[in-house]
């Protein structure tokens, strides 16, 4: 059986999901609510080591960030360069080097359209309505994101979903 665990990193709200093998077992959300913001990475890192000290991981997936990904805000980048610099470090202590996927790619694989024309706010409702679809449960978009990082990650097979549509149209199935 191998453990996969999946992150979607932020400063404030960072979610997790937890696959063994083709199941997903576990998944939440880490908040952090400091004006500090190294006492928010702090915080994470800590809930973190919680995770991987509770959970035999065996593989780790992390969405890449990229500049694009923030709209050119240096500030916000930095701040998830800072975080991932720190989660990549705490990983290096349990032996586990964490594979990064850009958040194109891991919808790319959970069939979630990114091309042109696609604005950055109507992703995370998809991302809540994949989730729904393919596991039935209801979650927000921080935890989403990491189902479908770990979905990504562990090759999942899409489901024959049902016909789910998004507050913006969107429709998924």
């Amino acid at each position: 059986m191998i453990t996969t665990l999946a992150l979607d990193l932020s400063t404030k709200s960072s979610g997790y999901a937890i696959f063994e093998d083709q199941n997903l077992v576990k998944y939440a959300c880490i908040t952090a609510s400091s004006t500090n913001l190294f006492k928010r990475i702090d915080k994470m890192v800590q809930e973190l080591t919680t995770v991987l000290t509770e959970n035999k991981i065996d593989k780790v997936v992390i969405e890449d960030v990229l500049p694009e990904d923030v709209r050119g805000n240096n500030n916000v980048f930095k701040a998830l360069i800072y975080l991932q610099a720190f989660v990549v470090h705490l990983l290096d202590n349990y032996n586990l080097t964490p594979i990064f996927f850009t958040a194109s790619h891991w919808r790319k694989l959970c069939g979630i359209n990114t091309g042109r024309g696609v604005r950055r706010e109507s992703l995370k409702p998809r991302d809540i309505a994949f989730v729904q679809s393919q596991f039935g449960i209801t979650v927000n978009d921080d935890i989403a994101d990491a189902i479908c990082i770990g979905f990504a990650a562990i090759g999942g097979t899409i489901k024959e979903p049902q016909v789910i549509t998004t507050d913006d149209g969107f429709e998924f199935g």
